[in-house]
């Protein structure tokens, strides 16, 4: 299971780096598309989207950063691990989605490369472990017990008592 914690943290990289990218088209976006006679950098809504991408970037960058660098085995604690893919992938949705928005019409061509960007974000919520799972992953270490996923949603009595034996 620890080679999972160490893909989890180069998919939540690789996740990071596309939003990154996405964050950086759009920041160039905003400075040179203009609109009613200035550059749409201007008006206080892309702004605010701007702040909001930016935070997000650097809040995911930092616990992924943590994660990895606290890989004491030469793995990541598990809990790290799904804390720093969890939110990396996540924003990697919200940043290139939002970086779709200021684009507009023009991003959702397949002539540019945040089409792609947003596309490609998603499937961070699911290969490697969705994000249902790392929750999961994470509800099971902060309570201290495993907490099994069956297709009835619970164990089994007598299963249960095999597991405390």
């Amino acid at each position: 299971m620890n080679a999972y914690n160490g893909q989890r943290i180069g998919a939540a990289t690789v996740a990071l780096g596309i939003a990154a990218g996405a964050f950086d088209l759009a920041l160039d976006y905003t400075r040179k598309r203009e609109q009613f006679g200035r550059p749409i950098c201007e008006f206080q809504g892309l702004q605010w989207m701007l702040a909001d991408m930016d935070t997000k970037l650097c809040a995911a960058r930092a616990l992924v950063w943590h994660a990895a660098s606290g890989a004491a085995d030469g793995f990541p604690d598990v809990a790290e691990a799904a804390r720093a893919k969890l939110l990396a992938s996540e924003t990697a949705i919200t940043v290139t989605n939002d970086a779709l928005q200021i684009f507009g019409a023009a991003g959702y061509s397949r002539e540019r490369p945040l089409e792609r960007m947003v596309r490609d974000a998603r499937m961070f919520t699911i290969g490697g472990g969705t994000a249902q799972i790392l929750r999961t992953v994470l509800a099971s270490h902060l309570l201290g017990r495993r907490l099994p996923q069956t297709r009835d949603g619970y164990v089994k009595a007598d299963t249960a008592a095999a597991q405390r034996s």
